[in-house]
């Protein structure tokens, strides 16, 4: 497989977002800076966009530029475009083959190990608190856990926020998962380019579903769960 280290430190550490399944919420704070240093207007994103070219728009943004309100717009380049192409093609290279070990703390300091949890089917989500695509599947994914409860099923969250992040994020909004903050290695691991991610893993340890941004998330998973379990 190839190396994606330098693939996932566009798409997680500076957070590169495409228009089409990663725009994030367009809150009257944000400023959005084109490549000249200029402001944009949100309400001037259409016409940004007719210029450059439909699913052209990229966003790039920092945890500190969120914190100011901060987006940049960036054209989608060809290396863009095929480190694209290649993450697609590690991903379908994962399916039916085992899922990549961690150990990792969620918010209470406990040690999670992919290892140990063999017996049961894992579920996978990579987000992170400022991915509008991943807050808006977050309550169909609220709904599997609840019908899930009590069953050899169990429900993980990964981001790269940090801890306190994460506690500020669910005093406002319930995310049902457990959450394992600090996960960005893992997502290199998993050769995850767009946000949200999730994957199913069956009880050997064995990766059985793949999906990116899904509009049906939820039967996509159920479906997959159902026949793993």
């Amino acid at each position: 497989m190839y190396n994606i280290k330098s693939l996932i430190c566009a798409a997680v550490c500076l957070l590169f977002v495409n228009m089409n399944g990663q725009t994030l919420s367009s809150k009257k704070s944000t400023h959005f800076i084109l490549p000249n240093g200029e402001v944009l207007k949100s309400n001037n994103l259409d016409s940004l966009e007719n210029a450059w070219g439909k699913g052209q728009i990229l966003f790039k943004h920092s945890e500190q530029d969120d914190k100011n309100g901060v987006m940049h717009l960036v054209r989608k380049t060809s290396e863009f475009k095929e480190n694209e192409f290649k993450s697609k093609k590690a991903l379908a290279e994962m399916l039916n083959n085992p899922a990549p070990d961690f150990q990792v703390k969620d918010l209470d300091g406990k040690i999670w190990s992919l290892k140990e949890l063999r017996g049961k089917t894992i579920i996978l989500n990579f987000w992170f608190i400022s991915c509008a695509p991943c807050i808006k599947e977050i309550p169909e994914l609220n709904k599997l856990v609840g019908e899930y409860k009590n069953k050899e099923v169990i429900f993980l969250g990964l981001t790269y926020n940090t801890s306190q992040h994460v506690h500020n994020f669910l005093k406002k909004s319930a995310f049902n998962f457990t959450q394992l903050p600090n996960s960005g290695e893992i997502s290199k691991k998993y050769n995850v380019f767009y946000f949200p991610t999730s994957f199913v893993i069956d009880k050997n340890g064995i990766i059985k579903g793949v999906m990116d941004n899904s509009e049906t998330i939820y039967n996509d998973l159920k479906t997959i769960i159902d026949k793993e379990s």
